[in-house]
């Protein structure tokens, strides 16, 4: 009788040995069938575990930079839509403009016209400044890295109003206006592939810089001759001129405010152009933007069909296993039984 348990027992540890590898092979089966992924944790398949981390990771970061590029995308978007209105409202080319207008004022019989004239600039010079003054989200685009507060302000009235950037005067030659204009900077991650110096210092070309300097696009300071470079100040300059005109005959208050008008009205033509030139450059940078999000979506796409090629399962094949492996701990639950019987009835006997 010894001998017949001691022969069950060892049938009843091998059975549960059966059972259990069974039963883990199902609640496998199960667990693929119901995540659709091929494996949960890094011990059940390292190789495929350790390359979709290298690919999560990477993906990650794609994503990461795609989503900056998105945002600093529209900010030069709406930069470039601020900067095309501008454009349109000192086109020096069409004939309708106001320099159009002012060489009239200037050259002509324009009599009474001036004022009007006059004023139409001055409102022009504010419209420039508003558009300028423009929001992207919470932040002011032409602020430069200062995006919290506001760019552009005027001081003053009449003839003493001036134009100030970020509480600087802005027709003046200042060093902090010549830093902020070149120096300021802020890089930011958008796929180009950030790189360091010796020095451990960010080289430049390696990322892209999302700061719009409003003096940049306006201009700053004065030339040679001290005439503003800043074409705002320049639009309102020559409005405030024709607006001291004799209201009546439209007589210049004095030979130096018509000297003075004309010196403005050959400024503004060269301050339009260059206006222009940077209209192009941002032009080229939104378009850059544009493109490069592109590519950037292309590679996150790409990425993730690696990380499914990978992670995912064939839901019809982990279908099959999973029946096959339900099948297999039936018929060990069906063979359990015989056991168990046969095992007790040799017991009593």
């Amino acid at each position: 009788m010894a001998m017949i348990r001691a022969t069950t027992s060892g049938t009843l540890k091998a059975y549960r040995v059966n059972l259990n590898n069974s039963t883990l092979r199902l609640n496998s089966a199960r667990n693929t069938v119901m995540t659709e992924r091929n494996f949960n944790t890094y011990a059940e398949d390292p190789a495929a575990a350790a390359e979709s981390f290298q690919l999560r990771r990477s993906f990650q970061m794609v994503s990461a930079q795609l989503d900056v590029s998105e945002s600093v995308a529209r900010k030069f978007d709406t930069a470039y839509s601020a900067i095309d209105n501008v454009v349109s409202l000192v086109d020096n080319q069409a004939d309708s403009s106001a320099l159009q207008a002012a060489l009239a004022a200037a050259t002509g019989t324009a009599g009474s016209g001036r004022n009007a004239l006059g004023s139409q600039l001055i409102q022009m010079a504010d419209g420039i400044i508003q558009t300028l003054n423009c929001k992207h989200g919470d932040q002011y685009i032409f602020s430069g890295a200062d995006g919290l507060n506001v760019p552009f302000t005027w001081e003053g009235e009449g003839a003493d109003r001036k134009l100030y950037y970020r509480g600087y005067p802005v027709d003046e030659n200042s060093d902090t206006l010549s830093y902020l204009s070149t120096k300021e900077n802020r890089y930011l991650d958008v796929g180009i592939g950030l790189e360091e110096d010796e020095n451990n210092n960010l080289i430049g070309s390696s990322a892209f810089d999302s700061t719009i300097q409003g003096v940049n696009v306006l201009g700053f300071g004065t030339d040679d001759q001290g005439q503003p470079n800043n074409i705002a100040t320049i639009v309102y300059r020559m409005g405030y001129l024709l607006s001291q005109c004799d209201q009546k005959n439209g007589e210049w208050a004095s030979d130096d405010d018509r000297k003075e008008f004309e010196d403005l009205l050959n400024k503004f033509d060269h301050s339009a152009a260059e206006l222009k030139e940077y209209h192009v450059e941002m032009s080229t940078k939104a378009n850059y933007l544009q493109s490069n999000q592109r590519v950037l979506e292309d590679t996150a796409y790409t990425l993730n069909e690696q990380i499914v090629a990978i992670e995912e399962c064939d839901l019809a094949d982990a279908i099959t296993s999973f029946s096959w492996a339900e099948y297999c701990y039936n018929a060990a639950l069906k063979m359990g039984n015989s056991i168990l019987s046969e095992s007790l009835m040799d017991y009593i006997r």
